[in-house]
């Protein structure tokens, strides 16, 4: 799993997060390295990816753009944002995303929240 994320503590909590969770996290923090690991994936004969969280107060990248990319390449992704910024979250979830959390409750549910993603998500794929 990706996450992308240009904010050392976010990226590291929400990493931490998927960790705790069972999962594995690449931790990127920009288009480049967004591009690069989706073109990894999409050229290999097996996945690389197995889903992405996108943190929504980036400044170093567009997250609505990430998330429309992540989705495009049929990708699971859900994302992280401000409680009070609807119109983000609606555009987020508009561009692909399967939920959109606040920050305050991914920092304080964070584990359990991924755990039920890559629980549903492997039910969706067996």
């Amino acid at each position: 799993m990706v996450v992308l994320a240009d904010d050392l503590l976010w990226s590291t909590r929400i990493t931490e997060s998927v960790r705790r969770a069972g999962g594995s996290a690449v931790r990127l923090s920009g288009d480049a390295d967004l591009a690069l690991a989706l073109e990894a994936d999409q050229l290999g004969d097996e996945r690389t990816i197995s889903g992405a969280i996108v943190d929504l107060a980036a400044r170093s990248f567009d997250g609505i753009a990430a998330i429309e990319r992540i989705h495009a390449a049929r990708l699971p992704v859900i994302a992280v944002a401000q409680h009070d910024d609807q119109v983000t979250r609606r555009r987020a979830l508009k561009a692909g995303a399967g939920r959109v959390f606040s920050y305050r409750k991914f920092f304080e549910d964070g584990t359990r929240l991924v755990e039920g993603w890559l629980a549903a998500d492997a039910g969706q794929g067996a």
